[in-house]
């Protein structure tokens, strides 16, 4: 036993059990002072307002997500309706992806360190309660063991499955290191195309098509509406442009909603432009050491780059796969030879390998300082007025209240309320949003808001509370407040 204990509080272990104390101690004090906005509060009220499984399949329709941190967040809410736990059961998914990656990447120490608190990996995917550090976690477990590829391939591409069904980025980058593990094999002399890697394989491809039949909508979503008024070169620019957002994040701190904008972008698009079309071939000099992972990070960008012409998803957090392919790159990358190529003939290996480190470094300090930075505002400043809200609610006892807004705005208050809320845009009680044209239709116009709350209040014989984001001009507040 002495022996055991030993092993395990070696040096390096005990640094490793110290970083992710910290982490997770940092998590927890991020949550506590984090608080919850629409896209966090709509998962949480999909899982809280269904009966059953089959309920929340039904209601997940037009999400075009995958269902499976859904159906976690199911047995959690079945537990407790306070959204806490969502939380504390996301921190907890992040701190055990750290754990992963501290033991099992092959990155020195400092390298870990700038990962762990970066941008995406301490902000986006961990204070902010959403599917990716799920996808994360399995592509490290998966990772883990591409030493073992051949011998775990089953394993392997079951992990590989699992990470695709968290969210639809993770079909990107999960099929591109399968595509590689095919390559690799084909390659060889004697290929290891063996039954076993034949009933890996179908494994990951019914994963892959599960996942598919998840995210596709039914032909009343909105989900492509943002897309009908962009002209092509638009949609061609932001997709490439990706890249650099997604490696090199630097939130505009001057703006109220930080998490979603782009210092770079912000002050100068032609300036970012340029910068975007440079940073594609950042990969060249990263990894030259093999070709195989080579075509692996421009087969990322191409395949992020056609994710994003088709959705025109346009926040940092989906960039962020661009990232993710440059580690999982890294971390591959370790597993191969180093190969003669171009760049040997070009450069020594001392002054490429200087090139290269400036390259991942620069990329890891940026990351961090702008993790670091986002993680303290969002100590300092509000996320959203969500939890202020119901709290002022609460103070004046008028949590008894019927509390209607106009739609989506008033997921997060069902959150902390722990009770649907009326939509007026439904003329329903309501807590998530459903993504459909007919549901997502809002009436600006003061009358019909008026008519349609003097319609709501003769239906109820008590008094409500309405709540909006939009401002009111004071002349409409008394028309709406007498109705009230």
């Amino acid at each position: 036993m002495a022996g055991i204990d030993s092993t395990f509080w070696n040096k390096k272990n005990l640094n490793y059990f110290f970083i992710t104390c910290v982490f997770f101690t940092l998590s927890l004090i991020g949550i506590l002072h984090h608080e919850l906005w629409l896209d966090e509060s709509h998962h949480w009220l999909l899982a809280r307002d269904s009966k059953s499984i089959i309920d929340l399949i039904n209601n997940t329709k037009y999400e075009g997500h995958p269902i499976l941190w859904n159906i976690l967040l199911f047995f959690i809410s079945k537990f407790s309706l306070d959204p806490y736990w969502m939380q504390l059961l996301h921190i907890s998914i992040s701190s055990l992806l750290v754990v992963v990656f501290l033991k099992k990447s092959p990155f020195t120490l400092l390298f870990k360190v700038l990962f762990i608190f970066s941008y995406f990996i301490f902000f986006e995917y961990t204070l902010l309660s959403r599917n990716y550090n799920l996808g994360i976690l399995f592509l490290f477990l998966a990772l883990s063991i591409y030493s073992y590829r051949k011998e775990k391939i089953v394993l392997f591409s079951v992990l590989l499955a699992i990470a695709s069904n968290t969210h639809a980025i993770f079909i990107v980058i999960t099929t591109c290191i399968m595509f590689i593990i095919c390559l690799e094999s084909i390659e060889k002399n004697r290929p290891y195309i063996s039954t076993k890697m034949i009933f890996g394989m179908f494994l990951f491809a019914i994963g892959i098509l599960l996942a598919i039949i998840q995210i596709i909508p039914p032909s009343d979503n909105s989900f492509f509406e943002r897309v009908q008024d962009l002209s092509l070169f638009q949609r061609v620019s932001r997709s490439f442009i990706a890249f650099f957002k997604g490696v090199f994040v630097i939130p505009d701190f001057r703006t109220i909603h930080f998490w979603n904008s782009h210092f770079i972008v912000n002050i100068s698009k032609p300036l970012s432009s340029v910068l975007g079309i440079l940073s594609i071939f950042i990969p060249l000099f990263i990894f030259y050491k093999n070709k195989i992972i080579l075509l692996y990070a421009y087969l990322g960008i191409l395949g992020t780059a056609i994710f994003f012409f088709v959705t025109q998803l346009s926040a940092p957090r989906y960039f962020g796969l661009n990232f993710l392919f440059i580690i999982t790159g890294l971390w591959m990358e370790n597993d191969y030879p180093i190969k003669k190529n171009i760049f040997n003939s070009w450069f020594s290996v001392l002054t490429h390998k200087k090139i290269r480190n400036i390259l991942i470094y620069s990329i890891l300090i940026i990351q961090t300082f702008s993790g670091i930075v986002s993680y303290s505002f969002d100590l300092l400043l509000p996320f959203s007025s969500s939890k202020q809200t119901v709290e002022f609610l609460q103070e004046s006892k008028l949590t008894d209240k019927i509390v209607i807004t106009q739609w989506c705005e008033g997921t997060p208050l069902s959150s902390y309320l722990e009770a649907p809320i009326f939509f007026t845009n439904t003329n329903s009680y309501q807590s998530y949003c459903t993504w459909n044209r007919k549901d997502l239709t809002i009436s600006h116009s003061k009358n019909e808001l008026v008519n349609s709350l003097e319609s709501i209040m003769n239906d109820v014989d008590q008094s409500a509370i309405f709540i909006t984001i939009a401002a009111i001009p004071i002349e409409e507040y008394k028309t709406i407040s007498s109705t009230l």
